[in-house]
């Protein structure tokens, strides 16, 4: 459920809930060239009230694709106590041992991928406990070119189904809390644009003056971002930076201060034209449930409307999904893209509402799969605000879908996460084992340019077969000659069984700086047999198999190289090469050079890419050894399991099978020693958010769901009490559906909720008693009660002016009047107030055109005209629609050189 809140810890005693104050949260980031250092703490404060020692418990949020490697309790004298990495159950037994004893200790485990929680036990009464913990994560790249963005989420997300570990009540803090955010940014080239789209922020430019050599860096290289708040935060903290050369290849090595490796982190954001896939099928799959009420529901209309304006017009079949607790589709089938089928799907899209209940996006990825065409290649795009507890049987059926298709019927997944609430986990991981890319929108931003780009990659083809070469470019039977910086595609000639051309055509590159493109239940196991791993080869690589390269969608790949690959700074290559292929056969390939860091003994590096090789571990994407590790004696599940463990504590960081844990040795007055005395604390998540939160009553949480509307009968609400009556305080129970709230936080108030026409089949009640005008007569007719029929509602207010509008709300506007086959409608012109259309006709002599074509031209001439000079700050956001209304012009003319003169007439008119 979207909970949103800066939950406080409680204890149990005598039935009611003791809060436990949060005293702050900060948060330092340090953002190095393309990624960040995130380092948070969390203060809290047991009563002096409390009568005997308690263990807390909280969960929070953290992005699936970073690296937790470091977990510190620190006590009120300031003493420090590490954690260390353990396997997850070894980690558990010491923590519980450890408690059991007395001691002061604390254990943080990885939950999914990105909810971590964490467990602290033997708070004394009145103490003060801090827990701080250190994350690596990737930078993303941003709507501009040279762009790149940080964000530090504020909630954990949304959830639904059964939870793998029992959810705990919660409720606000009573104390005054305040949140601080500070950002040290360093880049390797001039920043010329910050900005923080999220919260105001004060910055400062220039160097840290307290680093020893602040004098001699470059003064523009640097900046400093801070901001503190004496209330709770409600979304996201959103940083956006821009600095030249962001988007060029590089390859950062990284030396280990005390191991005989190197950690190397390749990225680039790719920049290339080839032609689009021929003949390709788009589906796309939109959540409707409940929590997409409001705003979430107009960003995926309007992302919808990009999307389907923006597809191929030869060869296109499409059709539209949608799924809640249920899944439904436009036609039976995926329809060729024309104009009548375009203005079908508008019509559909623009009836959608959020009220398909909850979110069971499992069973609607199946039926797109069974869905779609076999004899050409598929897109499927998803766009959803939520997340599902059962993300491994989600990601397994999407890695099914994928591996079992024809090669030339390959299925590409991209996914669109909206809102605060979008996990990470979720939208990442589908499109990470679906072969495609991810993005997601805040709520608030704007969504056509991400869309655009999402599908910018689906018309790429498939690059197939990429692999790292580490021989420093020297094969030169595949490159003519070396590359500054470009990605290039080798075309082979010659017969059908291509061989390569003695002659090689000029290559394309695939980074052109000229291009901008924005277990049996009947039998008891034997205890499992210790596994003795082979070494780790002598180069580890992630992604495991590389996939998804396509232009604008930044590209990550992280090696770990030792003996023999790697024995020393020297035996380094000078670069390293990219290679791969297309469907058509033709090579492409890129050569990167190779930069030493000259951080002392950082491990960063190595850090992803750990985290990384053991995300392809979970995914199943690896390359054991498996005769020589013994598959046929454990089992390739428990052998994976083991690399886990190894890569977790080897380089120090928490997964899956690894936990951190930290116990304070010392002797503590007052403190139980058997875990029946400790008395536990228990929250739902410590996310960095609203002002609201619970009652401190029994069966906080349902109660909470249920005093969210008033309509709720008395009768459901004891129905929905007894079905808890054995439950206990903190019992696992099923979660209701996300439908009954928005992302918004809970006030304890009565409120509209979101209309819905589904039922669900949790214990949740049935969102009959949630007031819609059907159910309030129902009700008043079963106690003999007549009530008046409510009078409609009044009509919507007139649009505001277009000129008022603002940039993406105009290109909404301006995207609605573009046809099927790229032309404008008429309607455009009265939309810009553009009254002489005789008199840009006469100026652009379009003779040899029909009449109808002529008007046709002109107005989609003026169109583009418009987004070029109006909203040329949002140009990624209209690029589709613009090649696609220049693909129209240029077939009607003659050729691009009639185009680009038509152009310059019309500016001359327009002027």
């Amino acid at each position: 459920m979207p909970y949103h809140g800066i939950y406080g810890l409680y204890y149990i005693y005598k039935d009611a809930h003791i809060p436990v104050s949060l005293l702050d949260v900060s948060a330092t980031a340090s953002l190095k060239d393309l990624s960040a250092q995130v380092h948070l703490k969390q203060r809290y404060q047991l009563p002096k009230t409390a009568p005997r020692a308690c263990e807390a418990s909280y969960t929070f949020p953290i992005p699936a694709s970073a690296a937790v490697s470091s977990f510190v309790l620190v006590k009120e004298d300031g003493s420090r106590v590490v954690g260390v990495v353990q396997e997850k159950a070894e980690a558990r037994k010491t923590f519980d041992t450890a408690v059991k004893a007395g001691k002061l200790a604390s254990l943080m485990v990885q939950d999914s991928p990105d909810v971590f929680s964490v467990r602290v036990g033997n708070i004394l009464p009145g103490e003060i406990v801090t827990v701080e913990l250190e994350y690596a994560t990737e930078l993303t790249e941003d709507e501009e070119n040279d762009s790149i963005r940080f964000h530090l989420p504020a909630t954990v997300g949304a959830r639904y189904g059964t939870s793998p570990v029992a959810p705990t009540a919660a409720s606000a803090s009573t104390s005054s809390t305040f949140f601080s955010f500070t950002a040290s940014i360093e880049s390797l080239s001039p920043i010329s644009k910050i900005g923080c789209p999220s919260h105001p922020i004060e910055t400062t430019l220039g160097p840290d003056p307290s680093l020893p050599n602040a004098a001699a860096l470059s003064f523009s290289n640097y900046a400093r971002v801070s901001f503190a708040s004496p209330k709770d935060l409600s979304n996201d903290v959103v940083l956006t930076i821009k600095a030249a050369g962001l988007d060029t290849p590089r390859c950062i090595a990284e030396i280990h201060p005390t191991d005989d490796t190197v950690a190397l982190a390749l990225t680039l954001v790719p920049r290339f034209k080839i032609p689009d896939v021929a003949r390709q099928e788009f589906v796309f799959l939109v959540d409707r449930s409940g929590s997409m009420y409001g705003k979430r529901m107009e960003t995926a209309k309007k992302a919808l409307v990009v999307l389907l304006r923006s597809l191929p017009v030869a060869g296109t079949n499409f059709n539209v999904f949608s799924f809640g607790d249920e899944c439904t589709s436009l036609w039976t089938a995926s329809r060729q893209y024309n104009q009548a089928t375009l203005d079908e799907a508008t019509k559909h899209v623009d009836s959608m509402q959020a009220n398909f209940g909850g979110t069971e996006i499992r069973n609607a990825l199946e039926a797109t799969f069974r869905a779609r065409k076999t004899d050409r290649p598929t897109s499927l795009f998803v766009l959803t605000d939520g997340d599902a507890w059962d993300l491994d049987s989600v990601l397994e059926s999407v890695k099914a879908a994928v591996k079992t298709v024809p090669a030339e019927a390959y299925l590409r997944i991209f996914a669109l996460g909206i809102g605060e609430a979008a996990s990470t986990a979720m939208v990442e991981g589908i499109a990470r084992v679906g072969a495609g890319t991810s993005a997601f929108v805040r709520d608030g931003e704007s969504v056509t340019g991400k869309a655009a780009r999402l599908l910018r990659a689906a018309r790429t083809p498939l690059v197939s077969n990429v692999r790292l070469d580490w021989s420093g470019g020297s094969d030169a039977a595949v490159v003519e000659k070396e590359s500054d910086e470009g990605f290039e595609i080798v075309s082979e000639g010659g017969d059908s069984s291509h061989t390569i051309a003695q002659t090689p055509q000029a290559p394309i590159s695939l980074f052109d700086s000229d291009v901008d493109p924005l277990a049996d239940a009947h039998t008891t196991p034997s205890p499992p047999t210790p596994i003795t791993l082979a070494p780790p080869p002598p180069s580890q690589q992630s992604p495991h198999k590389i996939r998804g390269i396509s232009p604008a969608n930044r590209l990550y790949i992280y090696t770990i190289l030792s003996s023999p690959l790697f024995t020393g700074p020297s035996s380094l290559p000078n670069s390293v090469t990219l290679r791969g292929e297309l469907f058509s056969g033709d090579q492409v390939t890129l050569e990167i050079p190779i930069t030493i860091s000259q951080i002392a003994g950082s491990t960063a590096v190595h850090t992803l890419a750990a985290r990384k090789l053991i995300q392809d571990l979970e995914d199943g994407q690896h390359d054991l050894d498996l005769a020589a590790d013994g598959a046929d004696t454990y089992g390739v599940a428990e052998l994976v399991k083991a690399s886990i463990v190894r890569l977790g504590t080897t380089y120090g960081i928490a997964s899956k099978y690894t936990s951190f844990v930290a116990v304070d040795e010392s002797k503590r007055e007052g403190a139980r020693s058997t875990k029946s005395d400790v008395d536990q604390l228990e929250v739902q998540g410590i996310s960095l958010a609203s002002e609201s939160g619970f009652p401190s009553l029994k069966k906080t949480k349902k109660k909470a769901m249920l005093l969210a509307d008033s309509n709720y009968s008395s009768s459901s609400w004891a129905e929905d009490m007894d079905d808890d009556e054995d439950d206990g305080c903190f019992s696992a129970f099923r979660s209701p559906s996300p439908r009954y709230f928005s992302s918004a936080p809970v006030h304890m108030a009565p409120s509209p909720l979101p209309p819905s026409s589904r039922s669900r089949r949790s214990k949740a009640p049935s969102m009959s008693h949630f007031g819609s005008a059907a159910a309030l007569m129902s009700a008043a007719s079963n106690r003999h009660e007549l009530r008046p029929t409510p009078p409609p509602p009044p009509p919507p207010p007139p649009p505001p002016p277009f000129p008022s509008l603002s940039p993406t709300d105009r290109l909404d506007r301006i995207t609605r009047l573009q046809s099927s086959d790229g032309s404008f409608t008429s309607a455009l012109l009265a939309l810009l107030d553009v009254k002489d259309l005789d008199k840009i006709l006469a100026a652009l002599a379009l003779n040899g055109l029909a009449k109808g074509q002529q008007d046709k031209v002109a107005v989609t001439l003026v169109a583009m005209r418009y987004l070029e000079m109006e909203l040329k700050d949002i140009r990624e956001d209209w690029e589709g629609i613009w090649d696609k209304a220049k693909e129209f012009c240029v077939g009607l003319l003659a050729g691009e050189g009639e185009f680009e003169e038509a152009r310059e007439r019309l500016a001359g008119v327009l002027a």
